[in-house]
């Protein structure tokens, strides 16, 4: 387990709060339809550490991306999970903000904090102002 030290206590690494509806498509299915899966999640985008020297970004070779964290065995697909199709996901729900899903794996597998997480690429265009 990690703990945090804040002034000598030392402090549990806790679940995020899954804070927001989260819309779910499967590769194929058109957003116009209903989702395949509505779950609730976390967007984040982790430890606000982005790498790029702000001269060539941003450029087609940078993609910027978000974190999404959602409860132990939401059902959502990245590449290596499909062979190469991804979901397509929308956060929070309703707002027209879509993300391709890259990748997916589970964070403190096997502990009590356990959750999925998924590495999500904006897919535009997006409605302005961004809601």
């Amino acid at each position: 387990m990690r703990f945090s030290f804040v002034k000598g206590v030392h402090m549990a690494y806790v679940l995020p709060t899954f804070n927001l509806s989260v819309h779910i498509w499967r590769n194929g299915n058109a957003v116009t339809n209903p989702p395949d899966v509505i779950a609730l999640g976390n967007l984040t985008p982790g430890r606000r550490v982005f790498s790029g020297d702000g001269a060539t970004v941003p450029t087609s070779l940078w993609y910027p991306i978000m974190f999404l964290l959602l409860p132990v065995g939401t059902d959502i697909r990245g590449e290596l999970d499909t062979g190469g199709a991804m979901d397509t996901v929308e956060v929070p729900a309703g707002t027209g903000r879509y993300y391709a899903v890259q990748f997916t794996d589970d964070i403190g597998k096997g502990f009590a904090n356990e959750h999925r997480f998924a590495i999500l690429n904006q897919v535009g265009p997006w409605p302005h102002p961004i809601p």
